[in-house]
Formats: structure tokens, sequence, C-alpha cells
């Protein structure tokens, strides 16, 4: 081995002969990045050529004078216009010309479009070899002269190659950083190494100084670790390696090398100018000695000879291995190409129609990206669904491991089948494209490049017995795409490529897939290392504990497709001709036949667009549709085909083909659907061993290969094992409705609703049970609909009348009943709306019922109905029919809300007639003849709309006893209309009355021994002048008046001055500021609520009487609210200021992290002022809005959530004279509130939290150094730490032994609503006293109050 410290004296000629080496070593490094660009290169240009041209055209005949006009600058060296060229066109062979074949112009235009100045160095390039030797096309890149003989990246040098990727636009997005353009670009790693080159080879000094080398090092070594491209490049690593160990002086040199190394240093330094005599001599004497060395070992010449013999040999063998490897490669393209060929044309179409699969189109027209999911498969096996999106093809098959398997689950129907297919056709064009108006499933399609093979088998086709894949990929693939002879060496082919090549093997349908030996997946030997495979499958399958945990690589779920309604719009296309069908006439439809629950799947979808279509074959029943939709799934059971002919069970199954000879298991479906949704046993997901109770073995087996169950592995710890259900919930409800209608027995006659809702949560058994036996369903819904169940539609309806209509919209779809009204917890939903919400579908819920039976041909339909409301909200179908319902029960009606004009005046006096002992609330158009038909009712509620004749209401109002709400809107009032004295609720809307008129109102409400509430909204006042009864009104007592004004006038305005109203709620900032100046004389007023958005200081000025003041849905300033505080401190009094649903504007100027308010000079005056009479409520809270409360000296504090408790925790320890603070909310973990020093009373509303939150509250109140009250009015413990695992079992023992050690002997608690774990968290404690107000509290109390040891007080209400 030679040193290269041996050869020179001088320490930096040695590092200029490690610099040459080191670029020899970077250029080895660069060569087969370089080489192998090079061939893309060649092979996009060409691509690009043939796309315009005949396919696969080729010249060798043009030579690269012949492209180029004459002259051309740098190449042609004429000189004036007439004088010859004597250098490119010299001879008559050479002149311009153009290609004969159209192609060697085209390569030259695609050359000089990849060079980055458009100046190619024709001198170096054959233009006869551009189509065999893509390095011929690189070396157009190359530096002008001196490479025309270098063919080879081999033979060219390190310039040549950097000046290739400097100069071809190829380059630009192969590495992470911009490459230089000119000379006065930034020089980038390509620059500086081109500069190295230059260096080493051109210096006269022939040295390099020890931090220029570490540069140098540095420079080579960044560029062949560019992380973009040649991080990943084999050579590259090999280079950076080398170059790390020349840099260490480890890298092994052998004297052969050093004398080629030295000799091409010479060479070199020999046409170097000025060259100094000292280097070559040193050079010279180290090559003699070199030599020397070689003679010295003479006696190795045999060996030599033998190495060269044995080289001879191996180049031979090299020669026939690649003569062999030559026609693997073409023989492989060629099956490639036949492969693609295959799938193209065979599998490229998409049934439409599940009710005839044979209707295919192809699947460009039809396909919709997938929603995929992926699961984690956890340590315990437990798979476990992620919040990541699957948007690349990447997710499938790259990790931090090597993928082996890749699994994706999904429903019947999901799309599993055709995300295959599209995968395999996004395969054909990525690798050969073919559809160039193909829009890949995903974005990085370019993904399935890197497998060269993908091979696509239906498991469903697969014959029995066979489990090897490469078996299944003959019979599916190779023998259907070649014939006798050529089908063996094909299979023979098959074996190597799946040895040595990345091959895809996408399995579609492993639980169709049967197999006599019971395996569970098909095999791929392991010596196919380089193969990974898909395989779909429906969910039951995955929960096959024969598929090990450690065989699913990946887990991915199709849940539907992205955009639902472009998968029906090209299904509608692609089902017929004119197009006369819309979309939105689908979608009319389907709403009207209440179908949007069938729209979950792209089957489910093919199959209403189809039963649409052929709107003649099927009637379109909800029966009828889930009769078709489980017989076709019967069908893919393959169960025996036959229809019924006489003694049909239901007209639903007449038109079905394969439920007639599976009746039994159809019937056994229908009670275990019912079992689940009617028992105790109610259910949507259920073990293995409890349908077995209703399914044999062979049952079970049949529906899950059909599809109407299915199966979910969910948990290794659930101990009953995967977790089945109906595919569909509506499956379940329509089977569940079928056997309650076929049974011979009252099914349901000991049926009890666990809540009022229930009717609700099963009304599409109920509907499905109108279509199937209406008198059923009818007396079903008797059962169901109890007195209170009634009375929340009436109070839903009250709301309704009382213009709560804008919320309405929200109440239209089962989506809204499923999500929020009857799945919400107690005290989640608020209960006006939740009232409101069932009102509404509980109506809409009946017209589907009604629907249903008449397309169903029910005969005798009569469902009773006491409540009707006709609005915009309803479908024209839907009003027709509540039309004919309210006709049917217009002797029983208790609410007529019309607001559509669906009835014609005769009809209205009908029901009003016939309705008289049960009306109690009506909406109506005002008529002529209404009035006398409005005598004797026993209404509640009356809603006229219209102008009315003030007399004659006037003879009627006063005698309907029972009359509550009245209100009249778009009317003109002159003189008075009378009210009866129950009136409790007065409202107008849009009307235009007299002054004369209002104060009449007031005066006569006034005289009311109860509370009324009076609503003005857009009321215009005349007349507003006069002054008759205004002094009759100054003395009249309006302390039972609350007054709601949204929208009003001055005039109105001035009509309430003086008056002793007790509550005004003000709906906009308009009404604030005009009743800003009457205000301050409304005596008796005590309570102000307000609404709107308000900015700058606040001008109101306050009533001394008021007693609260309200924000309801307010949006402000932090200056408008900080100059209310302000104003509310100089009451002289106690004040609630309640902000419900508060919203600060952002500050035009912040003045600090603490306060961020505009004016500084606001901030001094707040907290100069007292407080201390203050009481604070906030629902709704920010971080800004309790900043505003820092340090200021408030009397009370009511935080009605928890989130408002948190964003509080950040200043309540400032509150420096809060005294009583209230909560509300959902708590865990540590209480971490910092409690003020002057804190007397908390008080827990309605909590629920754990017992460690509680604990810490006890102990940090007991840091307090003064009596402190606890009231925990209505307190429920969390359950979890109790039942948990040992750490958490430790953690609240620790904590309640915390608790044990502090003194809570000045701490008094009072408790309300108690339970037993929150008695044993104050067991052992010492506190002082106990206040207990229930009998229940006593009894739960008892078994611990024996250990209270410094109790020193206990106080008990209520009977004990």
């Amino acid at each position: 081995m030679a040193n290269l410290s041996a050869v020179f004296t001088v320490k930096e000629r040695t590092n200029w002969l490690k610099t040459w080496l080191a670029v020899d070593i970077a250029k080895s490094g660069l060569e087969q990045f370089v080489e192998n660009e090079a061939k893309t290169i060649h092979t996009n240009i060409f691509k690009n050529v043939w796309s315009n041209n005949s396919p696969q055209a080729t010249c060798s005949v043009c030579q690269t004078a012949n492209l180029l006009k004459c002259p051309t600058q740098g190449v042609c060296n004429t000189h004036g216009a007439h004088s010859t060229c004597t250098s490119m066109h010299d001879n008559a062979a050479k002149q311009p010309r153009p290609c004969p074949s159209n192609v060697c112009n085209r390569v030259q235009d695609e050359i000089v479009k990849q060079h980055k100045f458009k100046k190619p160095s024709w001198k170096n390039t054959i233009a006869q070899q551009w189509t065999t030797n893509p390095w011929q096309i690189a070396k157009a890149y190359f530096p002008p002269d001196g490479y025309a003989g270098q063919c080879s990246v081999q033979e060219t040098d390190f310039n040549g190659i950097i000046s290739f990727m400097m100069n071809c636009k190829h380059f630009d997005n192969k590495f992470s950083f911009p490459i230089a353009a000119g000379k006065d670009d930034p020089p980038c790693l390509l620059t500086k190494a081109r500069e190295i080159g230059r260096t080493v080879r051109h210096s006269s000094k022939c040295k390099v100084t020890d931090p220029n080398l570490q540069d140098i090092f540095t420079t080579l070594t960044d560029l062949l670790s560019d992380p973009t491209c040649l991080t990943h490049d084999v050579t590259s690593q090999e280079a950076v390696k080398k170059l790390a160990e020349l840099q260490k002086d480890t890298l092994k040199i052998t004297t052969e090398e050093m004398i080629h190394l030295l000799k091409a240093a010479q060479d070199t330094l020999k046409k170097v100018q000025n060259i100094a005599d000292q280097s070559l001599d040193e050079m010279q004497m180290f090559l003699e000695q070199c030599k020397k060395d070689l003679n010295t070992h003479t006696g190795n010449c045999k060996q030599v000879l033998d190495d060269h013999t044995a080289k001879c040999k191996k180049a031979i063998d090299e020669h026939v291995s690649i003569t062999v490897e030559s026609t693997y490669e073409q023989t492989c393209k060629d099956f490639r190409g036949h492969l693609i060929e295959f799938y193209t044309t065979e599998i490229n179409t998409v049934s439409v129609s599940p009710l005839w699969e044979g209707l295919d189109k192809p699947i460009f027209d039809i396909f919709v990206q997938p929603k995929l999911s992926l699961y984690n498969i956890e340590k315990d096996g437990s798979r476990t669904k992620t919040n990541k999106a699957i948007h690349q093809y990447k997710d499938f098959f790259y990790s931090d491991k090597k993928l082996k398997r890749v699994f994706v689950q999904g429903d019947p129907g999901i799309g599993k089948s055709t995300f295959l297919t599209k995968l395999v056709l996004d395969w054909c064009n990525a690798v050969s494209v073919h559809n160039s108006d193909n829009k890949a499933t995903f974005s990085d399609a370019d993904t399935l490049k890197d497998f060269q093979f993908l091979f696509h088998i239906s498991l469903r086709d697969a014959k029995k017995g066979k489990r090897d894949v490469i078996e299944m990929i003959k019979a599916h693939i190779i023998d259907n795409i070649y014939r006798g002879d050529k089908q063996t060496k094909a299979f023979e082919l098959l074996h190597q490529i799946l040895e040595r090549e990345t091959c895809l093997v996408t399995l579609d349908g492993l639980n169709e897939w049967a197999d006599h030996n019971q395996h569970v997946v098909p095999r791929i030997p392991s010596s196919h290392t380089n193969c990974v495979s898909i395989i779909t499958t429906r969910p039951w399958k995955m929960a096959d504990e024969r598929i090990k945990v450690s065989a699913i690589d990946r887990l991915f779920e199709i849940e539907g497709i992205t955009d639902s309604e472009q998968l029906i719009k090209q299904i509608i296309i692609s089902l017929q001709t004119d197009n006369e069908r819309t979309l939105t006439e689908f979608m009319t439809y389907v709403n009207e036949r209440n179908l949007m629950h069938f729209l979950t799947s792209p089957w489910l979808q093919e199959l209403i667009v189809n039963v649409w279509m052929r709107k003649t074959d099927v009637k379109g029943s909800l029966c009828e549709i889930n009769c078709v939709l489980l017989d076709l799934l019967f069908k893919k059971a393959n169960a025996t085909e036959g229809s019924f002919k006489n003694g049909c069970p239901n007209e639903c199954l007449s038109s079905t083909r394969y439920i007639k000879k599976q009746l039994k298991i159809f019937n056994a479906l229908a009670n275990a659907a019912f079992q689940f949704t009617f028992t105790s046993n109610k259910s949507l997901t259920f073990s293995e061993h409890e349908l077995r109770k209703y399914l044999s073995k062979k049952y079970l087996k049949f529906c899950l290969k059909a599809g109407v169950l299915t199966a979910r592995f969910i948990s290794v710890k659930v101990a009953k094992g995967p977790q089945y259900s109906f595919t569909h919930e509506t499956v379940q409800e329509f089977l569940a409705a079928f056997h309650i209608a076929n049974s011979q027995q009252d099914l349901l006659a000991n049926f009890k609703p666990e809540q009022k809702n229930n009717v609700l949560e099963i009304s599409p058994t109920i509907i499905y049970l109108c279509g199937l036996h209406c008198a059923t369903a009818n007396k079903l819904l008797n059962r169901l609909v109890d007195g209170d169940f009634l009375s929340d539609i009436s109070n839903g309806l009250s709301l309704y009348i009382e213009h709560y209509r804008e919320n309405l919209s929200a109440f239209q779809r089962d989506k809204y009943t499923k999500e929020t009204v009857l799945k919400s917890r107690p005290n989640l939903m608020n209960c006006d709306a939740s009232c409101l919400a069932i009102s509404v579908l509980f109506q809409h819920m009946v017209i589907a019922g009604f629907n249903e039976a008449k397309i169903s041909g029910q005969k005798e339909i009569f469902l009773k109905c006491r409540d009707f409301t006709f609005n915009e909200f309803l479908l024209d179908s839907d009003s027709k029919a509540l039309k004919e319902l309210l006709i049917l029960n217009k002797s029983n009606v208790r609410s007529l809300i019309l607001e559509s004009n669906v009835l014609d005046e005769s009809e209205l006096l009908s029901v009003l007639q016939q309705s008289k002992h049960s009306l109690e609330r009506l909406k109506t158009t005002v008529t002529p003849e209404m009035y006398e038909a409005l005598h004797n009712l026993k209404i509640k509620e009356l809603h006229l709309i219209g102008q009315i004749e003030e007399s004659s209401l006037s003879n009627v109002l006063p005698f309907l006893s029972n009359l509550i709400y009245v209100s009249i809107e778009d009317s003109i009032l002159l003189e008075r209309t009378l009210l009866p004295g129950t009136i409790q609720e007065f409202r107008l809307l849009k009307c235009t009355c007299t002054a004369v008129f209002l104060r009449r109102l007031l005066k006569y409400l006034s005289s009311l021994k109860h509370d009324v509430q009076l609503y003005f909204k857009a009321v215009t006042v005349t007349d507003s002048n006069t002054q008759i009864f205004q002094s009759e009104e100054l003395l009249c007592d309006m302390t039972n008046i609350n007054l709601n004004i949204e929208q009003g006038t001055t005039a109105q305005y001035d009509i309430l001055r003086f008056t002793s109203i007790r509550t005004l709620v003000l709906r906009t900032a308009g009404d604030v500021s005009l009743a800003s100046n009457i205000l301050c004389t409304l005596n008796k007023l005590t309570q102000l609520d307000l609404f709107g958005t308000y900015s700058g200081r606040c001008t109101l000025q306050l009533p001394e009487t008021l007693q609260c003041i309200s924000l309801q849905t307010v949006e402000c300033s932090a200056e408008w609210l900080c100059s209310l505080l302000i104003a509310l401190s100089s009451l002289d009094h106690s004040v609630e200021c309640e902000l419900w649903d508060v919203v600060l504007q952002p500050c035009e100027s912040s003045c600090g992290d603490d306060f961020p308010i505009h004016s500084s000079h606001l901030r001094s005056e707040l907290m100069s002022h007292d407080m201390t009479r203050i009481e604070l409520l906030v629902e709704k809270g920010s971080v800004e809005l309790f900043q505003i409360l820092r340090n200021t000296n408030i009397l009370g504090l009511e935080l009605k959530t928890a989130e408002c408790a948190t964003l509080a925790s950040h200043i309540v320890y400032t509150l420096n004279n809060l005294k009583n603070l209230v909560l509300w909310g959902t708590y865990s973990a540590r209480f971490t509130l910092r409690l003020p020093e002057t804190l007397q009373c908390i008080s827990l509303q309605e909590v629920e939290c754990t017992a460690e939150w509680l604990c810490s509250l006890l102990i940090s109140l007991s840091s307090l150094d003064h009596s402190v009250e606890c009231e925990l009015w209505d307190v429920v413990l969390q359950q979890c730490e109790f039942s948990c695992g040992d750490d958490s079992k430790t953690q609240i023992s620790d904590l309640r032994l915390e608790m044990l050690s502090f003194d809570m002997s000045n701490m008094t608690i009072f408790v309300k609503n108690g339970s037993v774990e929150l008695f044993e968290t104050l067991r052992d404690t010492d506190i002082g006293t106990l206040n207990l107000f229930t009998a229940d509290c006593a009894s739960l109390a008892s078994k611990i109050l024996y250990s209270l040891k410094k109790l020193k007080k206990a106080y008990f209400v209520g009977d004990i």
C-alpha cells in the first residue's frame, strides 16, 4: 500500500494531492447518478418527440452539422455574408437540411429547451447516435470544447459532469438548493465543486492549505450527501465514505493506484505554465521508487497472469450473463405490455346497477375518490382509528419499516373493489401512459412506478384449494393472456419476476375466498422478498383471530367517498342518453321518500338511483327498497333463486328473487332485529353469543357472506370476541318492523319506552310498520305517545308560535334527531330546543309513515295526529300528505299553524267547528268569517296575520276564557282591542298603531293581577303627540309588565317615559340608543336586558332602581364594558351584571399584556371606583373579558361553565374583595383556581367532577385563615377514579391522605344532592359544620358522620 504523505516533503503539496484524489473520488460518486439522469432525459426527449410524430420513429443518418443553420455562433467560422464555413459545414454532406424522419430536428429543439442558456455545445455531440446513446445528448450541456471524443460518463472528467448538471434544466429539481444560473448569482455547491476541479488542475504552486483542504472536503461531501437524490444513491454514499477515510488518512491506496494518480497529475501539471519544478521532481522521484517496488515483486508475475486469465474468463461469463439479462429485460418489457393491455381492456369498467350487474360503464366516468382512515395496531392487538387523512399512495406502502402486507377493510358496497380496480389502472398509466385523461386516485401516482409489476386477483373467482398467489396469477392472468407454449414460458418468467423484481399483488375480497385447507390468507413465498400485497375484505374477516397481528403491516378502512353528489350525478348521466333527468330531481325524490339515510355507500346510492330511474318497475316505498336491498345481498351469498307467486306475506317481497327459498333465514334475521331493537337486549352491536340465540351457525355464516351482518374486531380486551351488527341501521329497523307486522302475537303489549323520546328514536321502524301493517303502527304510536310526550310537543309548538321559527330549519332531518335530540345526555340540550325539535320531528315521522302506507298500498290508513304545522320548510308532497292527515283528524285537532295557504276558508272553518273542544293553538291569516268561528273555543294561543276588525275581535277575545297568548301581525290598530283577563303574553309584529291604542293597552295590562309579557317588533306609532290618557298612564302601576322591544321608534319610547314598568328588554343597539333618553325616568325599572353591538363609551343613564343588567347576545368594545361597570358602581345598592354571551371587539391598540384596553385612563378610572356591590355572572367569557376584571373589588362572581372557570383562573386571586364564588360545569384533574383571601363562600351548583378535583378544592379552602362555606347543591362525582387501575386508586388515596392532614374545622359544608362517593370523600375529615338539606342526604351521610372527629354542628332539613 502507498502513502500520499510520502510523495511530497511539503504538507501543502500533500494536501494538493489529496485534493486531486478527492475530486477523482467525487467524480466516481456522481457517475452512476448522472448516467441514470442522462437516460431519463433521453427518454423524456424522445417521448415528447414521439408524442407529435409517428410512434418510435428513429434516424441515424443526420449529422450534427445538418441540423444547424450556417453560420451558427460559436460553431461556424465564416467571416462575411458570402464566405465559406471551414469548420462545421466544410463539405457537401454536412450542409444544413431537415431530418428525413422529422425526428432529429425535434430532438435538437428539445435539447435547446432543456439548456439553461439556450446554447448547447454542438461540437461535442454526434447526432447519428442521439437515438441510441443518451450520453451524446448529455454532451450538449458540457463546456464547448474538448469533449467530442468522450462517449461515456467514465471517460468524462469532473468539469464536464458538473457542467452537465449546471447547464441542463432537468437537474433543477434534483437538488435541495437552487443551481446558480450565472456569474452574478450566489455560488451553489455545484459552482464550488467546479472551482475545486479547476483549482487542482490549474494550480501553479501545487499547494493547498489545511483550512482550504477542509473546505474542499466539506463542499464535496455536502454535494454527494444532498438530501433530494444523492443521499439515496449507493455509489454517492460509497464516495462519501471514501472521502471521510481520505480526510482521516485511513484510505488504502494500492501502488498501482498511486502510479496512475501521479501520472495523471504529472500530465496535467506539464500543461500548466510556471509550474514549480520541485513538485515535478518530487513526483518523479516517488514514481521511480514505486516502480522499484513493483520490480521487487516480479515473483508475483505468474499470479498476475493467472489473475488476468481469471478476469478474461469472468469477462466472457459476464458477457454471456449480459446477453441473458438483456433477453430477460426484453421479455419482462413484453410481459408488462401484455399485462397493461389486459388490465386496460378487461377490468376498466364498473357496474352502475345493482339491479343488473351486467350494466357497466368505464370506471373513469364513474369513479369518485374514496374516504380512507388509518388504524393503529396497538401493542395489545387493539385497533384504534386515527385522525390521519389518507391522500397519497405512499401512505399505503411506506412507513418506518418495510411493509409487506396491507389490509383495506370496508362494509359491503362501500367501494373496496372499485378502489383496487382504479389503483390497477393508475399503475398502468404510471408505468406506461395509455390514457392521458385518467385522473389518478391520488396525486402521487408516480409512487406506483416503484413497482415493476402489478398482479390483480379477484379472490371470489379463485378456485377452491388454491392458496399460492403464483398459481392464482397463472389462472387469472397468464392463462387469459397467452395460449399454448407461451403460457409455460410466461409462468417460468413469472417465477423470476416475483423473486427479482419489486411487485405489487392486489387481492380483492378476502372474505369471499374459500380454501379447503382452512388457510386464512393466500400465500406469497418468503423468497419473494420484494412483493407487497394489498388485501381488501369486510371487517368481520379481520376479526378472524387466525390473522396474526404481526401479519398486518398496515390497516385502512374505506368509509365511503369524498363527494356523494358527484357520484350520483355521474351515475344519472351514465344511465340516460338525453340528460333529461337531473341531480336536483333525484334529491327531491330522496327527500320526499325519506331516503336520505340510504345514501351512505356508493352501492346503496347506485341502488336508489336505479330505483328512481326505473320507477315503472319499483314503486319506491321504503319497505320495497329494503327488500330489494336484502334480495341483492342474498344473491351475493349465492342464495337459491325463487319467487313469491302465491301467498306473499307482504307486498314489498313480491318482486324479490332470492328471499323465498331463504325465508327461514330472513325470518330469523327479522326476529333478531326485533329482539335487539325492542327488548332489554336493545343494541346496535352484539356478541356472537347473543346473536346465536336467534341464528344458527349456518344462518350466521350465510348472513356474513351476504353482507346483511358484519363483524368488527375491537380489542383483545373484549372477552366476547368480535362485535356484530347489521350492515346498516336501517336494515335492522326494517327487519324489526317486518317481524312485528307478521307476528301472530302482540309483541309490543309489554313494551315500555325508556324515555319520552323513544318514539322518535324508533321512528324508522314505525314508518316501515306503516308500510307493512298500518293498524299495528297506529297501535304502537298510541302506546308510545303518552301524556309527557304530548306535553313536550305542545310546549314546543308554543315556542314555535312565539316566534322561534327562525331556529326551525335545524330540526328538519333525521340526522339532527339521531345526533342531537335523541342521543343527547340530560342537561346537554336546552329543554326548550328539545321540545321544539320533538314537535317538528314527530310531525315529520307521521307524514313519512302516511306516505309509506300510501305507496305500499295499505287499504285502511288512519294515523292519529293532533298537531299540524304548515310552513315553508315542508316539501309540497309533505304538505299534501299533512293536509290529508288533518282532514282525517279534523275533529280532534289541538294545534293548527297555517303559514301557507293550504286550506280554503270552508276547510278551515270546518276544522274550527269540529275541533271546538280540543283546539288550543291557532295561527292563521284573518278572514271576516273567522270571528264567529272563534266563539266558544277553548283556545289558549292565537296568532292572527293580516288586517283585523278591532270591534269584531273585541267581541270575541274577552270571552275566550283559556286564552293566554295573543299575537297580531301586519295590521293597523287605531282604538283598542279588548283582551281577556287571562292574557299572559301579547305581541305586536310589524303593526302600525296609534299612541292612543298603545296607552290603552298599557293601562289595561297594568290592571291585571299577574305578570304580563309585552312584545313589540317593528311597531310604528302614529299621533304620538296626543295627550289623551297620558296622566292616567303615569298613575298606573306597570310593575307587572315585562316589555320587549325590537326595532322600536322614538315615538314608542316617548310613550314609556316616566312609566313604572319593571322589566325592559332592548333587542338591538338601535333600541338602546333610542331608549337611553328615557331610561333614567323609569322609576320602577329593576331588570334591563340588552342585545346588540356597541363601541365607544357606554352612555346609558341607569335608573336608581336597577337591580340587574343582563347582556344577552352582545358584541362590544372593552371601553364600553368598562364604562358600563363604572356606571353600575355608582348605584348605592347591590346590583347584578349578567354576561351571558359577550364578545369583546379586538382592541385598536394594545396597552400591555395584562390589560389590553384602548384607554389607560379608563382603566385607572375603573380601578378607582367601588365595585363591592356588584355581583357578576359569566357564561361565555374570554381572556380579554376576564382581564378587564383583574384587581377589581367586585363582591361576587358566578361562572356558568368549566371553560369560564379556566379562563378566570388567572385573575380570581386578584379580586381583593370577592366574597362569593359560584361554579357550574364539569371538572377533572385537580382544582387549580387560586382563591382570594377574602372568599367567604364557594357554591357548586350543577357540577360534575372527579374525586381528585373535589378533594383539592377542599384542601384549597382549608388554607384560608377564616371561616368559609362550601355549598354542594347538585354535585355528581365521576366514577372512573374509583374503578380505574391501581395507579388511579393510589393517586386518589394519596390525595385523601393529604386532605386529611389539613385543618378543616373552620369549614361549613352544605349538601343538597349527595351520593355515597361524595360522602366517602368527606370520611375522617375534621370539618366543623355540616348542613344536610334532604332526608336522602341525611341517610347517605349517616355512614360517615361518626368519623368526622371535629364536627361541632350538624343541621338537618326535611323529613328525617
